[in-house]
């Protein structure tokens, strides 16, 4: 064997650990990017943003619907969604980052209303326990709100969800049992449905808008399923245009 041919050898073999350790390198970083798309991926399915309701005005309608927002802003998005509803669940990250971007800034009021759809009975009685809950506790409901999405996306959202909200919220389970069973009230849930079926809203998610006290109506475009992010707060803005 020449000197020459001996010596390129020798320099593959002395190169073949730097290779070696450049595709470990390699595959490190891929898997770290990895990693960081499935939390930002998870982040966004579960809503993502961290929003303090507690210091966003609270109030509710002439028939009961709780309310979220600066009482005089022109805009109102109305909601109607079932927590267990995976469309809902699938939009949920849209209207957070409305809530976030143009409720918790004062620019549009947000309100929501249960409407139970994939739930059935149990999106009923988890209705019926926000509003009990809010009786115990004011801030109780936007709370759940909250929480209520947060067990629906860790399979926590089951019959046993009225006993996991009260421990979260720190409220009497037994007085919460004792008030969403009241058989001689009519809840706020059932109103939300009324007053869905009275504006056309036949499934989940659905959006309507109502511009200060105005009647409710139909997003131009979007009489089936919910408005896009980009949808609302074009809205929004021009809204505050006006």
């Amino acid at each position: 064997m020449s000197t020459t041919v001996a010596k390129k050898q020798g320099d593959a073999r002395a190169n073949q650990p730097n290779r070696q350790g450049i595709l470990v390198i390699g595959v490190v970083i891929i898997a770290v990017v990895v990693v960081a798309l499935i939390a930002i991926s998870l982040s966004g399915a579960n809503g993502g943003s961290d929003i303090d309701y507690a210091n966003i005005p609270q109030s509710r309608t002439a028939d009961g619907g709780f309310v979220l927002g600066n009482p005089n802003a022109a805009l109102t998005v109305i909601e109607f969604a079932d927590f267990y509803c995976p469309h809902c669940q699938e939009y949920h990250p849209d209207i957070q980052k409305f809530l976030a971007n143009y409720v918790a800034t004062g620019k549009a009021k947000f309100e929501y209303r249960i409407f139970p759809t994939a739930g059935g009975q149990l999106s009923v009685y988890t209705g019926q326990l926000l509003e009990c809950a809010e009786e115990q506790k004011a801030g109780s409901f936007w709370q759940g709100y909250k929480l209520m999405f947060d067990y629906a996306f860790s399979g926590r959202y089951t019959q046993d969800v009225g006993r996991l909200y009260a421990t979260d919220l720190g409220i009497n389970y037994s007085q919460l049992l004792t008030c969403s069973s009241d058989a001689n009230r009519t809840y706020q849930v059932q109103k939300d449905v009324t007053f869905g079926d009275n504006n056309g809203v036949t499934g989940t998610p659905a959006v309507l808008i109502r511009y200060n006290d105005g009647a409710p109506q139909v997003v131009p475009g979007y009489d089936r399923g919910g408005p896009p992010y980009s949808v609302l707060a074009t809205l929004a803005e021009a809204a505050q245009a006006s």
